[in-house]
Formats: C-alpha cells, sequence, structure tokens
C-alpha cells in the first residue's frame, strides 16, 4: 500500500471519526433531553398548582429542545379563543393573558389539525399570526405542539429560535409530542382540582349567603313582630289594672301581629325545605309558595300564576331544581326589582317545560351582570344557571333598564323523569 494509498484511508478515516463525533453528541443531548423530559413527567402529576404545572412545562420544553423562548396557549371553550396563558422570553409579559380566535395563526392551525408543526422561516407563512409580534423580538423559526387530551386539543406549546441558530427538526417534535401528551394530562387533572375548590369555595360562599339571608329575614320580620307582641303584652298588663275595657281591643291587636308573625316564619320554613314540594310535586309547591309570599308582601304586590294546563310529576330532583330557581328568581324580584305584579307562567314546548317569570320591575343592564361570561354577577344568578345546566336545560335572562325582566327556564321532559298522568 502506497503513501497515496494511505492518505485517502487517512481522510477517510477522519471523516468517519467526525460522523461518529456528531452522532454521538447528538445522542448524548438527546439523552440529556430524555433525562429532563423524565424528571418533568415524574413531577407532572405531583403538581396540582395550574400556574405553577403550566409555568414547569414551558420551562422544560424550552431546555430541553434549546430554545430562546416559548409559550403556552389554553383553549377557552366559552370565547372559543386562544389564550397566551405562560411566555417565556420573547414579548414575555407582554403577550401574557392575550387571546386570539382559535382558528387563527400557527397556533391555531395546529389545534385544530391536532398535528405538530415546524416553520422554518414565519415570516413567510401565511398561517403566521401578526397581531402580537413584538417589534423588538424577531420570531425566525417555530416548533408548535398540540397539547390533547382525551381526543380533545386544549391547547398549544411552542417553542421559538434555537439558542444555537440551527433550525428544528424531527427528533425535537419526537420529544415535545411525548412531553406533550402527558402534559395534556396532568392540564386536565389540575383543572379538575381548581375547579373543585373553586365548587368548594362557590358552595361555602352560598352556605354563608343562605345563613346571612336568613338572619337578615328573621331580624326583619319575626323578630320584629316578637318585639312588638312583647311590648304589647307589657302594656296590656298595665291596662288590667287601668282600663280593663282596652284590653280586649289590644289583645286583637296582638293576635294579628302573632298571625303576622306565624305567616312569616312558615314562610321561612317553606323556603328551607318545602315539605309539599316533596309530598305533592311542583305545582302545588309552586302555588302554596307564591299564595305564602303574596301574603307576606301585601296587597301591593300581585303573583299570578298560569299552570298551562301543566299538573303531572316530575322526577324528584328536577321539581327540586326547577322549584329553586323560581324561587331565587322571585327572591331578585322581591329584593331588587321594585315591581308590582310579578306573571309566572308555565307551559310544555317541543317535549319541553318552559318556565317564564315575567315582572314589571325597574330591570337592569343584563351585559353588565352576566356571571356565565365572567362579567360581575350575583352567586344567585350562577346557581340558577347551574341548575338548569344540571337538568340539560337552558336559562336566559331578558332585561333593560326602566322595562321590567323575563326569566326563561327550559327543561327537558323526558331526561327529567316525566311521570305518567
Amino acid at each position: 500500500m502506497n503513501k497515496q494509498d494511505l492518505e485517502k484511508q487517512l481522510v477517510a478515516l477522519k471523516g468517519t471519526y467526525a460522523d461518529l463525533r456528531r452522532e454521538y453528541q447528538s445522542l448524548s443531548q438527546r439523552t440529556v433531553a430524555l433525562r429532563v423530559l423524565q424528571e418533568m413527567t415524574l413531577k407532572l402529576n405531583s403538581e396540582l398548582n395550574l400556574e405553577t404545572l403550566l409555568k414547569n412545562i414551558l420551562d422544560s420544553a424550552i431546555k430541553v429542545v434549546g430554545a430562546v423562548a416559548g409559550s403556552l396557549l389554553l383553549l377557552d371553550k366559552v370565547t372559543d379563543e386562544l389564550e397566551f396563558k405562560v411566555v417565556v422570553g420573547g414579548s414575555g409579559q407582554a403577550l401574557e393573558h392575550q387571546r386570539m380566535p382559535k382558528d387563527k395563526g400557527i397556533a391555531g392551525w395546529v389545534l385544530n389539525s391536532q398535528e405538530p408543526l415546524i416553520v422554518d422561516d414565519v415570516s413567510q407563512d401565511k398561517r403566521f399570526y401578526e397581531g402580537f409580534q413584538s417589534s423588538n423580538f424577531r420570531t425566525a423559526n417555530i416548533i408548535c405542539i398540540p397539547l390533547i387530551a382525551r381526543s380533545e386539543g386544549i391547547g398549544v406549546l411552542q417553542v421559538l429560535n434555537k439558542t444555537s441558530g440551527e433550525r428544528f427538526n424531527q427528533d425535537d417534535i419526537e420529544l415535545l409530542m411525548s412531553f406533550a401528551a402527558q402534559s395534556a394530562i396532568a392540564i386536565e387533572n389540575a383543572r379538575l382540582v381548581q375547579a373543585l375548590r373553586e365548587e368548594r369555595d362557590r358552595i361555602v360562599a352560598l352556605e354563608e349567603d343562605v345563613r346571612k339571608r336568613l338572619a337578615r329575614d328573621l331580624h326583619d320580620g319575626p323578630t320584629q313582630l316578637l318585639a312588638a307582641i312583647r311590648m304589647g303584652l307589657e302594656f296590656s298588663r298595665k291596662l288590667l289594672a287601668r282600663d280593663l275595657s282596652k284590653v280586649d281591643g289590644e289583645l286583637g291587636e296582638l293576635l294579628s301581629i302573632a298571625d303576622r308573625a306565624l305567616k312569616q316564619v312558615r314562610t321561612l320554613l317553606f323556603d328551607l325545605r318545602p315539605a309539599v314540594l316533596e309530598t305533592q310535586g311542583l305545582m302545588p309547591a309552586l302555588e302554596f309558595y307564591t299564595r305564602q309570599v303574596q301574603e307576606t308582601e301585601g296587597k301591593d304586590f300581585s303573583i299570578i300564576l298560569d299552570a298551562g294546563g301543566f299538573d303531572r310529576r316530575l322526577g324528584s330532583r328536577a321539581e327540586k331544581e326547577i322549584f329553586s330557581v323560581v324561587q331565587e328568581a322571585l327572591g331578585n324580584v322581591r329584593k331588587h326589582a321594585e315591581a308590582r305584579n310579578v306573571w309566572i307562567n308555565l307551559k310544555v314546548d317541543d317535549d319541553r317545560l318552559l318556565i317564564i317569570m315575567r315582572d314589571d320591575g325597574k330591570g337592569f343592564d343584563t351585559t353588565k351582570v352576566n356571571p356565565i361570561k365572567g362579567r360581575k354577577g350575583s352567586l344567585g344568578m350562577l346557581n340558577m344557571h347551574e341548575r338548569a345546566q344540571m337538568l340539560g336545560g337552558e336559562l336566559s335572562i331578558a332585561s333593560a333598564p326602566g322595562r321590567g325582566t323575563i326569566v326563561t327556564l327550559g327543561v327537558p321532559l323526558k331526561e327529567n323523569g316525566l311521570e305518567s298522568s
């Protein structure tokens, strides 16, 4: 073998060594990335604070692929928008909590297609959404991964610009797809825990509201009447020694006050547990309740109840929820509407029971107090909406200042145990 052949073999060996070294470095980097992902995955299911979890997920994704920046977006099902929940690097805090339509941008495409995507030059991609492009940060290339839970897209994980200046590749996609699958499950678990905590807090708040309402009703109603009865009895005792002829009239007035106190106590007891609802059903309970309210409020307040011929039984749970909605709506009218008349109509329409409650009160701006859309609203309003949803029904509230209020509850009959007539 001559010198020239040896030199050729040496060059070939050097090339092979360089290839092996690059492959070794690539495998080493991948091993480190896999170790990071493994450690993070073990921590995912133990982290139940949603905000902390999302930040940990994004930090790990950026570290694994060696990116400069990244963001994690979650889908808001109420508004059909993607919200930037966590942003690291790039536009940073300026982007956090910004929203975009779920079908816009590269993120929107990935969410809807449920497929990962690498874009090497975002400026040339027609899907790129420029609405949030920062003036001091240039997005060169991007890798975008869908977050999928139970076959449904819940968000998007995206990382931007490798620190090495290289482009993202298939290895990066495989790493992040595996990580994203575990992350999506962890996010859903954290959301469930958060929802349970919020529900617990809401129940506690409702219980406190009920206690305050009961205390207020007792103070403003029976307590005042009992105080009047006590004063009347003290006065009657003095009359026994001074003018016996006036005692009978005084006792008559006290008897009238006692009757009013008894009616108020019975109404409060009925509010707490309407026994007639359990024994006789929805319509008898509504008739008894509206009559009790009418007697308590006096002649300046009128309730007109029209059953529309509906006299059948629903399931026990459905009757309780429907009655609670009517009770809450009528309570709101009494406290806030300054109405003189309330009309409650029931009718069956397309296998649904419709309960329509209308008043001639002062009304209000519904756009400012819609609890379903995240605007300020009372616990009572939120409670009515949730009770309707529990029955598979719908509740709508139509009102305007000076034009009264209409509350409509629609409940499917078949799904809620309609009994034979």
